[in-house]
């Protein structure tokens, strides 16, 4: 006998045992205290075998079923827990953008006002975009943000995705955005529409440092600025009598007179290009300045700067005194312009 037929005939006779086994009875009798008829039942081993099973797989599935129930419950109050710290977040972030868009709307006022005065800006030309642009400008960029990301999706979630991002824009437009689980698209619009306002706003702003900063620049390089301490006119530029005798003689500048000592102030950033004694103009220093601009300091009695130095407007650059031909201690100052000399006075008035 082979290995095979020994294993069958074995198999044979466990499944006759087995049969056997299972097709016995057992059987129940319920006895009622009544003279009831007494019920009686037969179960073979199958069927209570089969019920042992399946009360056990009832009792596990129970079991597991009430663990899940826990677990889903816990995992629920989370994310209920998550979804109320996700909507308080949202309402600090949107009253924090109202505060931003209050504040913002009053820089632009007062920003538009300083333009306006310093007459930087056209006034019939608006600084800022209106509110109605920016906004569809945001709602353009959000589109062309889901336009990109459909690109990387397969084509049934694409089209999806354009759907969704067109019906999105459609709803914003009629003011339905808050229907269908659309309740973060207004807020993602407003917040880059101030973006966007905020952008144009540093814009503008930069704009206006550069153009303060280049204004600062040309005010510092023009002599408009006193060059003492006090001190009053004793003679004007132009035609005078000379005060050393009753002929006439063309002044180059004015004279400011003052007591010997009186600081003496550079009227304009630029470079002394020539300091020390000369001539009539006794002790006197030249700055060079920007745009073709050089002012004179004459008859000082002390010289506080050097040839080749780089002064600032306001920097001391000497004392009054009396040098050269003077009569009295005062400051001879001139402004020129390419080397000729210009009457000083609108830039001493208006500085």
């Amino acid at each position: 006998m082979s290995l095979r037929q020994a294993f069958e005939k074995k198999f044979l006779q466990y499944r006759k045992r087995l049969r056997e086994k299972g097709n016995e009875r057992i059987t129940f009798l319920v006895i009622p205290h009544n003279d009831s008829a007494i019920v009686n039942m037969q179960l073979s081993n199958y069927v209570i075998f089969l019920a042992v099973v399946s009360l056990v797989v009832i009792l596990v599935a129970s079991f597991f079923a009430v663990s899940m129930q826990r677990n889903i419950q816990g995992e629920a109050n989370q994310l209920q827990d998550r979804d109320r710290a996700f909507v308080n977040e949202r309402e600090l972030y949107v009253r924090k953008y109202h505060e931003m868009v209050v504040q913002q709307d009053f820089f632009k006022k007062q920003f538009t006002k300083i333009m306006s005065q310093a007459k930087l800006a056209e006034e019939d030309e608006p600084i800022f975009l209106d509110k109605s642009t920016l906004h569809d400008s945001a709602v353009q960029m959000l589109d062309a943000e889901g336009e990109e990301f459909a690109k990387t999706l397969s084509y049934k979630e694409n089209r999806t995705i354009k759907f969704l991002n067109f019906e999105t824009t459609v709803k914003l437009a009629q003011g339905k955005s808050e229907e269908e689980g659309f309740y973060f698209y207004p807020e993602i619009a407003l917040y880059r529409q101030l973006k966007l306002d905020l952008k144009q706003t540093s814009t503008a702003v930069s704009t206006l440092q550069q153009l303060l900063k280049e204004r600062e620049i040309v005010q510092q390089a023009l002599p408009y600025y006193w060059p003492l301490v006090g001190g009053h006119f004793t003679s004007f530029f132009g035609g005078r009598i000379s005060p050393f005798g009753s002929s006439r003689d063309f002044h180059t500048g004015v004279d400011i007179g003052n007591s010997t000592g009186t600081p003496i102030y550079a009227a304009a950033d630029g470079k002394v290009y020539g300091c020390g004694y000369s001539g009539g103009y006794g002790l006197a220093a030249r700055v060079s300045h920007s745009y073709g601009f050089q002012t004179l300091y004459g008859h000082m009695s002390s010289i506080l700067t050097t040839c080749g130095a780089y002064v600032r407007k306001g920097q001391q650059i000497g004392r009054v005194g009396q040098t050269g031909r003077a009569t009295g201690p005062h400051l001879h100052f001139e402004v020129r312009i390419m080397e000729h000399p210009v009457n000083p006075m609108p830039y001493l008035t208006n500085g």
